[in-house]
């Protein structure tokens, strides 16, 4: 093999790893999951303890998807914040915020989270 052989299968190599890490960074798909009074409550228990300034733990806008695993995403925000978190309704519901979006960088990854998980907020 020549040199330029040597090239375009290292090329070829690259660029069906990146399909790959495409596939992966892509959610599986969801359905739309409409929240309970009980569960809007329980996440907004989560939220508030996840904050330092509770005074601004209003919620706003909450949406959730459920996807075929059972995992509910909700998003939603805090103030002026976009937050993101996981819904567990059983055995015991609880909420864990996985972000909020206190800055634009923060912000952008938050709603792209959201985005991926069928959520626009």
């Amino acid at each position: 093999m020549n040199v330029k052989s040597y090239v375009v299968v290292a090329v070829a190599a690259a660029l069906a790893g990146c399909g790959q890490t495409a596939q992966k960074e892509t959610a599986p798909s969801a359905s739309a999951y409409t929240l309970t009074q009980a569960d809007a409550k329980v996440v907004e228990t989560g939220v508030r303890s996840s904050l330092k300034d509770l005074a601004s733990a209003k919620l706003d806008r909450m949406k959730a998807t459920r996807r075929p695993d059972g995992v509910i995403n909700v998003c939603g925000y805090v103030g002026a914040f976009p937050f993101m978190g996981v819904l567990t309704v059983s055995p015991k519901s609880s909420f864990a915020v996985t972000g909020v979006g206190s800055d634009e960088g923060k912000a952008a990854l938050t709603m792209n989270f959201c985005r991926k998980a069928g959520i626009e907020i």
